[in-house]
């Protein structure tokens, strides 16, 4: 191995989002010691999926996402919705502990307290939704959901979903009061405003990676400032990482490939509408559209002003940033992924159908979507503006096929000296989960009294807190009052 130099650094993050701020202050805070770079290719941090436009602004926790609790021959799966749940619970935690340490942050710039409902027409999503209900009801994480197939219930607490509406349709409404909107854009630049404030600390904006060699105990890593030695790598570059990856034939990587999904919204900046829809309101997914596609009405906290969101409205795109090349997929496509790619595209073009019609909907074929929610929606108080990019996983399946799998995925090289973070929702919103299980696989030796500093940050470190309901009582009080989400 190389002698240590001026040059060498312990921890290199490639993309400057929530993902990256996250993993950087986590390590910080766990071992102040640690030199860490983050190198993003764009003039800012925060530009891509972790924008306040380009992803939901939903805390995900499975209140209101109906694709998280799957109905199988009859019977509801909450397995999903409870374990990123429990997740969610590690962001806030997280989230808390900063603002604690940090009397200037102010929560209110990245989080508020909004209801979290699924709303459903006709009987069968009725029926399906009461099921839902029943059974989730029942566990501590989702305590005080609340359910109602009242046309006046509904209409006193989202009048949008109501009015205009035939009183002789079947529908159905659950809701958690206690969700939440968080603007990941404005929590990656105050993660890595505080992190810029430590000398071990350095973010390299308009510095794209221009090459990673791999060596025995580490990688060189050569940018326009010059050529720095590390002893790990995190790739929180969204679509990016595939690339890299396979330019480091790192063999873990070897069947995965990217499935570009671009995305676009319905906003409405009009006062006395906005002002009449206080939460985030989830339906079903309509036949053959991919999980993500989910259709939702949002109220969205952006800046100093409010304003709704509906879509997303599915397309596609050969990029695999908003600011990447058309080039990104086809280049993807390796003898390493070729069948894996292919098998996919084969076996989804239900899916590839969808997204053609998608990328060909008018203005009023999109409000007519967006009346089956808000039905006396008009036209003219709606415009169409572009969402993030969302790379889905291409992954090695059984046999010689690959599988598309809508989620989010943590590849490790054999040392555990690189991560790479590949694919989708829930994504931000279990970003403290997903950086926390790097930090164990492979930093936990390294932090002396790792649990105890661990668990100063996550007080539920290890704890099923669905199983244990008095400790999430007591730690969500908490975190509820640091966060001003009571």
């Amino acid at each position: 191995m190389q002698k240590k130099s001026v040059n060498q650094i312990d921890v290199v993050l490639v993309g400057a989002g929530i993902m990256s701020a996250t993993l950087a202050t986590l390590l910080h805070e766990l071992n102040p010691q640690l030199k860490i770079h983050i190198y993003e290719k764009l003039p800012a941090c925060g530009q891509e999926s972790s924008e306040v436009l380009n992803n939901a602004g939903t805390g995900h926790a499975g209140n209101c996402e109906l694709n998280y609790t799957p109905e199988k021959n009859g019977l509801i799966d909450i397995s999903k919705a409870v374990s990123i749940n429990e997740m969610f619970e590690l962001s806030l935690q997280f989230w808390s502990y900063i603002v604690k340490k940090n009397k200037t942050i102010k929560p209110q710039a990245f989080i508020s307290k909004s209801s979290h409902a699924s709303f459903v027409w006709d009987k069968k999503n009725v029926e399906f939704l009461k099921k839902r209900f029943n059974k989730i009801k029942e566990q501590p994480l989702f305590k005080g959901i609340t359910f109602t197939d009242n046309y006046e219930e509904i209409k006193k607490k989202f009048p949008l979903l109501i009015r205009g509406r035939k009183k002789l349709d079947d529908i159905a409404l659950t809701n958690y009061e206690n969700g939440t909107d968080v603007n990941f854009g404005n929590l990656t630049n105050i993660l890595i405003s505080q992190l810029k404030k430590q000398n071990s600390f350095k973010l390299h904006l308009n510095e794209p990676i221009q090459k990673i060699t791999k060596i025995k105990d580490g990688y060189f890593i050569k940018s326009k400032t010059g050529t720095r030695l590390t002893k790990f790598i995190f790739l929180g570059a969204g679509g990016n990482s595939i690339k890299i990856l396979q330019s480091l034939k790192i063999k873990e990587s070897f069947g995965y490939g990217g499935f570009p999904i671009s995305g676009k919204w319905l906003i409405c900046n009009n006062k006395n509408i906005v002002k009449q829809h206080q939460g985030k309101v989830y339906s079903q997914a309509e036949t053959g559209a991919p999980p993500m596609s989910v259709p939702h009405l949002d109220i969205r906290k952006i800046g100093n002003q409010d304003s709704l969101l509906f879509g997303p409205f599915a397309g596609f795109t050969f990029k695999f940033l908003k600011n990447g090349s058309f080039f990104d997929f086809p280049k993807s496509i390796k003898l390493t992924n070729f069948k894996e790619i292919l098998s996919v595209c084969i076996k989804n073009l239900n899916l590839v159908n969808y997204l053609f019609k998608q990328i060909i909907l008018t203005h009023e074929k999109r409000m007519h979507h967006l009346r089956k929610f808000y039905p006396n929606a008009k036209s003219n108080d709606w415009k169409l503006i572009d969402a993030g990019q969302r790379v889905q996983i291409i992954k090695p399946s059984k046999g010689f096929s690959g599988k598309l799998e809508f989620g989010t995925e943590i590849i490790y090289d054999d040392k555990k000296t690189l991560a790479a973070l590949l694919g989708a929702s829930p994504g931000a919103s279990v970003s403290a989960a997903s950086m926390l299980e790097i930090i164990e696989k492979c930093f936990a030796h390294e932090i002396p009294n790792f649990n105890n500093k661990i668990r100063r940050i996550f007080p539920s470190y290890q704890i099923e807190l669905n199983k244990q309901p008095k400790k999430l009582e007591i730690i969500r009080k908490n975190y509820r009052r640091l966060l001003k989400l009571s």
